[in-house]
């Protein structure tokens, strides 16, 4: 057996306190001040009741072990937490009749069918688990009160805010008793995930629980940070058996070392040395010295950089530009890294300070940086909250108890500027057009009344906790469930496979490859030898697959039907294009003499060539087209697909219907244009992961990343096209933004596919224009990377590109059941990183890989392809019936 390996003590100091961690390498962005230690006379600690406060790091307290275990940065993408995927502008509000204001009717009925559903597994997930004696459950959002009414809209807004973060406390407590099952599992006992499904009282819907598996409540690898906790080595906790738990699970964990104490048994472990004190006191010493320059903003990855990000000459002078007494400089904080504040510079000084400094940038300008700096200012006369996307930064100027409430300059994430914006109004905040930065000071005028002032007081934004304990959390309506997951995919999932908008078997069969619905209950007599041959050695279970399917639902297809299906499926992968006539007409609506007719009682399907390509042109057959673009495929098998389906003359129905399959297509709109509209696409911001120098082998960190890229590309405009394309492509947008944004996706071409889109040419040079992907857009939804050798760049993508995804066995014309099932694996895989390699070749550690290694990870069924080449011959030759299209 091989020795424990003891992890590297860190050791920090942080204004003369001396901090140790053994699984993190930084500390806390914000330390608290120390709490006064458990009473327990009283049976109580000091830990914050408010969850605004426990969203950062905290101190350990005796009555809140899920204090560490609150996400720093939670995704409420998915089925599970959709409702909660809002900002302070896009919580809607509506209007009471007594003129007051509160949280729109559907959101507020959402979030309490969520807080119900947490609660109840909270409680389900306890039943028989250890838990501190005098611990304390987070209390429930509704106590926040996102459920009443308040005097105007913005205060609503900030109420249901707050009830927003309260979920977070009831998640971390699920997460606790969650990382407890799964880290003291009993011999008896069932998983977590089988407890709540198979609860007797209410058994929640089992791919309900594998979503909630997959949200920051349920993954406990380290792709999920969370907030971790700082304890007093001083002090004993009566839950430190935990502490162990979460240093298994990679929760950060600090231990502050008080003057005076030597050492405790149970944190033996992170008591510092004689030695690693005096390495840590010269490595502060030395950040110390270069801790002097005004906005300097140090990021690892050149996409956050910021455009005003240079480093004043004046700022790197030691001397201050006042002259001041010589002052003892202990009796104040250190400023925060990066924050661009002196050691003992309050904010007169700082704000006076600047002034210089941008008074001397002013006189060396030039007048292209003038103009970009009073855009700059322009744009922030209105005192606009900053979105998500945009480069300024925002320092709020926070009292320090410690020290005579003197203010340091503290730099505010992107997550928290909506939290903490209405806080101020335009006389408390100041924006440096030079560096591009906000500053939020209530020192600038103590008497103003903030923007977004409560005008209620605590009790009634925050009632007392009540004084008994809480009633037993009734079961929620099992269906409550299956709506989340049917509002998210979309009202065709499977349940059982969680798939979206895929079809059964049998269905498949009929609208994609033509099986007749009324095929024989025998089997017809095959006249062709190797389809015979192969017919004896095929596998049910392999045959499904070839199609797509996946899933276990097929219990309804008799014997008969499946050898009927069984010789169908045979002709395609066994002849030559020209032998497919020889198919029954019994099996195929397709042949020499088809039963599928090229017209149709609501559409007409006409064909067209556009930039020397063959579209489709669906339109209503006699209504009129209620959109202003046109509906083209370039798919044939798409085409005589929508022949066969009764999807009515809708265009924008049957369009969301293509799209909600992973179908891609096309909404052309003609437009005569000016040549010079058209500009080149290096105009456009470019969205790319870029060039590495080998060797490179990139981390999760570097995924997560990727997506963070990919949310914010499918934000433009223009991003629609990444819907239109259909297949992975489709499927990646999709996992950005969801279902409930298709039906945006058909409100026609963005303000970018004029200058940047797609132009496609007819034959009598009319022009349609479309938003269009270019390939480096494609190669970055694919998370691409270029790896710069010495013989040439090697081209690595997180995602199979389109060259290997269009030749792949996943690869049907539509997004099946098995690329779903495929899709998920590989998010599994990445979160989870354990390789699944297919291949020997493929060096596949979920990481990124060639195309070559794609293809022969994604080649299942070679016979998957063969059906698919002849089945698109011969509804390329079946749709050389349809007419010329001529625009109306």
């Amino acid at each position: 057996m091989a020795p424990m390996v003891t992890p590297k003590l860190r050791v920090f100091t942080h204004e003369g306190r001396i901090f140790t961690s053994l699984n993190v390498s930084f500390l806390p962005a914000t330390i608290p001040p120390i709490p006064q230690p458990w009473n327990p006379a009283l049976e109580s600690d000091s830990s914050p009741d408010n969850i605004k406060d426990a969203l950062t790091t905290q101190w350990a307290y005796e009555t809140r072990p899920w204090f560490p275990l609150i996400a720093t940065s939670p995704d409420f993408s998915g089925a599970v937490f959709a409702c909660l995927n809002h900002s302070l502008y896009s919580l809607p509000v509506e209007s009471t009749p007594d003129g007051r204001y509160m949280l729109r009717g559907d959101i507020r009925r959402e979030w309490e069918s969520l807080e119900q559903k947490l609660l109840w597994c909270s409680q389900q997930l306890a039943v028989n688990m250890h838990f501190p004696w005098y611990g304390q459950a987070p209390r429930p959002p509704k106590d926040y009160g996102y459920l009443r009414s308040h005097a105007d809209a913005r205060l609503a807004k900030k109420v249901a805010l707050r009830s927003h973060d309260a979920f977070l406390g009831i998640s971390a407590l699920c997460t606790y008793f969650i990382m407890a099952r799964r880290y003291r599992p009993h011999n008896d006992s069932a998983s977590w995930t089988s407890l709540l499904t198979n609860d007797p009282r209410c058994p929640i819907l089992s791919a309900w629980v594998m979503e909630l598996s997959r949200t920051f409540v349920g993954d406990l690898t380290d792709a999920v940070p969370r907030n971790g906790m700082i304890i007093n080595g001083a002090y004993s906790l009566a839950w430190d058996t935990d502490v162990i738990m979460f240093e298994h699970y990679k929760v950060p964990i600090w231990v502050h070392w008080p003057p005076g104490v030597s050492g405790n048994r149970i944190w033996k472990l992170y008591c510092p040395s004689a030695d690693d004190l005096t390495r840590a006191t010269s490595a502060t010493s030395s950040k110390l010295q270069n801790n002097d320059a005004w906005g300097i903003q140090s990021d690892s990855h050149s996409w956050l950089a910021q455009p005003n990000d240079i480093c004043d000459p004046e700022s790197s002078q030691p001397a201050p530009l006042f002259t001041q007494p010589q002052q003892d400089l202990s009796h104040f904080p250190l400023p925060h890294k990066n924050s661009g504040q002196r050691h003992g510079e309050d904010w007169q000084a700082f704000f006076a300070r600047k002034a210089l400094q941008n008074a001397k940038k002013e006189e060396k300008e030039t007048p292209s940086e003038q103009q970009a700096r009073l855009s700059r200012q322009r744009s922030a006369e209105n005192h606009s909250l900053p979105g998500k996307s945009s480069r300024i930064w925002v320092f709020e100027w926070q009292p320090q108890d410690d020290y005579n409430d003197f203010m340091l300059r503290t730099h505010i994430t992107k997550a928290r500027v909506e939290e903490v914006w209405g806080d101020y109004n335009k006389f408390t905040r100041v924006f440096d057009s030079f560096s591009n930065q906000w500053d939020l000071c209530l020192a600038l005028d103590p008497t103003s009344i903030p923007d977004g002032d409560d005008r209620e007081d605590d009790d009634d934004i925050m009632p007392p906790l009540p004084i008994a304990s809480p009633s037993e959390v009734p079961p929620p309506p099992p269906s409550s469930f299956a709506n989340d997951i049917y509002t998210y995919f979309g009202s065709g999932v499977s349940l059982l496979s969680r798939h979206t908008h895929i079809e059964g078997f049998v269905p498949v069969l009929h609208y994609y490859f033509g099986y007749r619905s009324t095929a024989p209950t025998s089997a017809p007599t095959i006249s062709f030898l190797p389809a015979n041959e192969w017919i004896k050695m095929a596998k049910w279970d392999q045959l499904r697959k070839l199609l797509g399917d996946s899933s276990a639902e097929t219990g309804s297809i008799t014997e008969p039907q499946r050898q009927c299906i069984t010789k169908f499926i045979a002709c395609f992968i066994n002849m030559k294009e020209s032998d497919l006539n020889t198919i029954p007409p019994d099996l195929w609506d397709l042949g020499p003499l088809p039963s599928l007719q090229i017209s149709h009682p609501y559409i007409r399907i006409s064909r067209v060539q556009l930039s020397q390509c063959r579209y489709y042109i669906i339109e209503p057959h006699e209504s009129p087209n209620l959109v202003f673009w046109t509906l083209a495929v370039l798919n044939p098998v798409t085409a005589v697909m929508c022949l066969r389906r009764d999807w009515g003359s809708d265009m924008r129905q049957i369009a969301l219907a293509l799209l909600q399959r992973g179908i891609g297509f096309r909404t052309l709109q003609n437009m005569s244009v000016a040549p010079h509209y058209r500009r080149p696409l290096s105009e456009l911001r470019t969205y790319t992961l870029g060039h590495r120098r080998p060797p490179f082998n990139p981390l999760y960190a570097d995924y997560i990343i990727y997506e963070q890229l990919r949310h914010e590309f499918m934000n433009r405009p223009r991003a629609r096209a990444a819907f239109l394309h259909g297949g992975l492509v489709w499927r990646l947008a999709l996992h950005s933004l969801g279902f409930n944004h298709l039906p945006s996706v058909l409100d026609g071409i963005s303000t970018e596919a004029v200058p940047f889109g797609e132009l496609l040419i007819g034959d009598g040079n009319q022009t349609y224009y479309d938003d269009g992907l270019s390939e480096e857009e494609i190669d970055f939804m694919c998370g691409t990377y270029y790896i710069d050798h010495r013989d040439g760049p090697e081209i690595v993508s997180w995602w199979p590109r389109p060259n290997a995804w269009n030749v792949s066995g996943l690869n049907v014309g539509f997004w099946s059941a098995r690329c779903e099932d495929w899709f998920q694996g590989r998010l599994g895989n990445l979160r989870e990183g354990v390789s699944r390699m297919r291949h020997s070749l493929t060096k596949d550690a979920n990481g990124p890989m060639t195309s070559t290694q794609w293809k022969r990870s994604l080649k299942f069924q070679p016979a998957t392809n063969k059906i698919m080449r002849n089945v698109s011959a011969a509804s390329y030759d079946f749709m050389t019936r349809a007419s010329t299209w001529t625009q109306t």
